[in-house]
């Protein structure tokens, strides 16, 4: 009986009902999508993304049954959607590799909204990961689009992946210097600022020797938020200027001395009052 009344009906109503059962489909979809942004922590995008992959694969299934309820030939059909397919996304490559991109980034999240990164010779904080491009605004205030393909196939620095990094800053003293104390007076400055992390604490090294002096290096963690961090570096560095200088430790800096050579005779090279330079270096300040 049932099928006799289904034979009754017509095929272009059999073929809409499809269709209505493959919308009410995609809606469900796009429910259990939403739901699940909020449990897996999904980004807005990426459920987007999702909902319309299947509500595309949905409805173009929904759609192949429809024409075969209306007697449409639908092999011919699906042959000339593969060619022309094959065509479009040949054409459409960079933008299909830049989603794919994008879809890349949300799956592994090796960034995300607010972290600040260097990529691509840009640095700056993200703004907003889209199906074309990372956005970033960059530490002067410009707004920079960082296609995906090219975020993922470069280097990638998270600055913000962690909540404290480290800075080392070079400096110098004479040679004449006490190392260990001069050592045990910076580290001793640097423990007293509370921007810098006692934990690890900061210290200082001994780089090796210079022209002009000792190089030592201050080795110092401050919080990775970059406005933060530009401000911890400044300082640690007029710290340990100030604590040089209060303890009397000489910070050597190049020095030219100037030499004047006379001919055989006494008299000066050229017959004028002064005469070529041989220039060194000093050692101390």
């Amino acid at each position: 009986m049932i099928a006799a009344s289904m034979a009754d009906v017509p095929d272009a109503v059999i073929a809409g009902v499809i269709m209505l059962i493959g919308v009410i489909i995609v809606f469900v979809v796009r429910h259990v999508v939403h739901s699940l942004e909020k449990t897996l922590r999904l980004q807005s995008f990426m459920g987007a993304l999702i909902s319309r992959f299947f509500g595309t694969t949905v409805i173009l299934i929904c759609l192949v049954y429809a024409f075969r309820q209306l007697g449409v030939q639908v092999g011919p059909l699906l042959g000339a959607l593969g060619v022309s397919g094959i065509v479009f996304a040949m054409s459409l490559q960079p933008v299909l590799g830049n989603l794919v991109g994008s879809a890349l980034l949300h799956a592994r999240r090796p960034i995300k909204k607010g972290d600040q990164l260097q990529s691509n010779g840009f640095g700056g904080t993200v703004v907003d990961i889209n199906g074309r491009a990372v956005v970033m605004i960059t530490f002067d205030g410009e707004k920079v689009h960082l296609p995906n393909l090219a975020v993922l196939e470069s280097p990638l620095l998270n600055q913000t992946a962690h909540e404290n990094r480290r800075t080392i800053l070079p400096f110098q003293v004479a040679y004449e210097s006490n190392l260990r104390e001069v050592q045990k007076v910076v580290v001793t400055a640097l423990a007293e600022l509370s921007i810098l992390e006692d934990s690890p604490r900061a210290e200082v090294l001994v780089a090796g020797f210079d022209d002009s002096g000792i190089n030592l290096e201050a080795r110092v963690w401050h919080p990775s938020e970059e406005l933060l961090a530009r401000f911890a570096i400044s300082e640690a560095a007029i710290t340990i200027h100030e604590t040089l200088r209060r303890e009397n430790i000489t910070i050597p800096f190049p020095q030219r001395v100037m030499r004047f050579v006379n001919d055989a005779d006494g008299s000066p090279i050229g017959g004028s009052s002064a005469a070529p330079e041989t220039i060194t270096n000093d050692r101390t300040a």
